[in-house]
């Protein structure tokens, strides 16, 4: 039961704080309508749940290739702004996404330590 609390605490915690730096990497510190909102909260979502549940990467990674094919397709539309907001999430996810495998990468030793 406690562990159960501690580990909702860190859930939370990590969800909060990846927010707050997705928020402010995408928008800087200007606060404006809740629209702003959306993106931030579903790169954190996404980070806290591939942070906590290492084995759902691959479904992220191919959910960044289903965003940026649709990127694609809808560029040539010229649908330019759901292009760039797809596009943006996309290309965010893949690189949480790379960030994290990198203590996978280095204790494999493929990366030497600094």
């Amino acid at each position: 039961m406690k562990s159960n609390i501690y580990l909702l605490f860190k859930l939370i915690l990590f969800f909060i704080i990846s927010f707050v730096l997705f928020y402010i990497l995408e928008y800087g510190f200007a606060f404006g309508t809740s629209d702003k909102l959306l993106l931030p909260f579903l790169l954190s979502t996404i980070t806290t749940i591939i942070f906590f549940k290492p084995p759902l990467k691959r479904y992220v990674l191919f959910l960044v290739s289903i965003c940026l094919s649709l990127m694609v397709l809808t560029y040539f539309f010229n649908l330019l702004n759901f292009s760039n907001m797809v596009g943006s999430f996309g290309f965010s996810l893949l690189l949480v996404t790379i960030s994290l495998y990198f203590p996978q990468i280095i204790k494999q030793g493929h990366i030497e330590r600094f």
